[in-house]
């Protein structure tokens, strides 16, 4: 295991998104400035690509998906409200707006094109956008078994193969290997909350909670080998956690994401 760059913010990771280009997006939140900003890595080398983006809307925006090269944001009705509205793509590589529709909410896309809706008193009423463009493919109406159907062809062709997500640790559940790693890195050790583990190849990625006092929290991760049982990497996540975190790590390909404070990324070859 080797680390090969990390990032810094001085905000929050708010999410870690990557592209089928192998490209890594982060948006990072300042909550007291009301501000996000986005930054492009490449997954390779951790050389940025782009920095500190920021749309037009500086706080209320997020992001639906990332396809290709293309990053599709949304913003919201109403502060604080978890509907979404608007959509806006963006071209990674021109770091430019491509389109903007501000009349629809984003769906899904499927065969090159955007599916969103209008929703109307009773019901939704369904379009279809030019993936590149943002012109009208189709008008669907209120057609939802249709955009049902192809929503279904959309998710099957989401490919999660190359991605190892953390799950939850159970006593019993495990091979019989699996848990006395596990158990032997925690023994004496006063642990809070959920135990998240997952195995890629050969290695044994973990991460838990110590109580520190009694309102924080030491969140540590441990990669061991499965085989030898050497221990590969041991770093702690969060010196004094005020509250328990869960999806502290993952891994996309032969790269293993840790999450540092919530304000820094690790990234690992493990090949």
């Amino acid at each position: 295991m080797k680390k090969i760059y990390s990032h810094k913010d001085k905000n929050q990771i708010w999410r870690i998104l990557i592209s089928n280009s192998d490209k890594v997006i982060l948006e990072t939140r300042n909550i007291n400035t009301k501000e996000v900003f986005y930054f492009c890595l490449k997954l390779e080398t951790g050389k940025k690509i782009f920095s500190s983006l920021q749309l037009e809307e500086k706080y209320w925006v997020g992001i639906e998906t990332v396809y290709n090269d293309l990053i599709f944001f949304h913003k919201f009705p109403k502060p604080d409200l978890p509907g979404h509205k608007e959509i806006i793509a963006f071209d990674i590589n021109e770091q430019k707006v491509l389109w903007t529709n501000k009349d629809t909410a984003f769906l899904f896309i499927y065969d090159n094109k955007v599916y969103g809706f209008k929703q109307g008193f009773e019901e939704r009423f369904f379009y279809a956008f030019d993936l590149m463009t943002g012109e009208l493919s189709d008008d669907l109406g209120n057609d939802f078994e249709t955009v049902n159907k192809l929503k279904s062809l959309a998710d099957k062709q989401q490919n999660w193969e190359s991605y190892v997500y953390p799950k939850f640790f159970r006593k019993g559940e495990s091979d019989n290997n699996v848990e006395k790693l596990i158990l032997s890195q925690m023994k004496n050790l006063d642990i809070v909350g959920e135990v998240e583990y997952n195995i890629y190849q050969n290695i044994l990625f973990f991460n838990y909670h110590i109580r520190l006092t009694e309102k924080t929290y030491i969140n540590k991760f441990i990669a061991i080998d499965l085989y030898t049982g050497k221990k590969l990497l041991t770093e702690v996540l969060n010196k004094e956690a005020k509250s328990l975190f869960t999806d502290s790590f993952f891994v996309y390909k032969d790269f293993l994401f840790l999450l540092i404070e919530k304000n820094e990324i690790e990234v690992y070859r493990l090949t």
